[in-house]
């Protein structure tokens, strides 16, 4: 038996949109990266590998969409993220354009029955 059509979706919609997903979170709040993980597979049921994640906050933080300050306790360090100025902008415009996707594919032909 093939897999789980939703389950392919949800996971595909994650991941290609895993950049807006990221500035959504570390919008409410500062993360590090294992909590954002932690925080996208009890959200959406996704699970993301380690080398999915940090290379994408890389690039946030490249873009200046995102910022990471070191921060040590009690051993080994972590690396908090926020977001910018920058960050929220494109975090709004990317909201912005979802709205308006589901807006009109909610208003399409409509579901295919099977």
């Amino acid at each position: 038996m093939g897999e789980d059509p939703g389950r392919l979706w949800r996971e595909r919609l994650i991941r290609n949109h895993l950049d807006l997903i990221v500035l959504w979170l570390l919008n409410a709040k500062p993360r590090w990266g294992y909590e954002i993980n932690i925080e996208i597979r009890e959200r959406f049921d996704v699970y993301l590998s380690a080398g999915t994640l940090y290379p994408l906050l890389h690039s946030l933080e490249e873009k200046r969409y995102v910022e990471g300050v070191w921060e040590s306790d009690k051993g080994r360090g972590r690396r908090i993220y926020k977001i910018t100025p920058e960050g929220a902008l494109y975090l709004n415009a990317g909201s912005k354009a979802m709205q308006e996707f589901m807006r009109k594919i909610s208003a399409g032909p409509g579901l295919v029955n099977v």
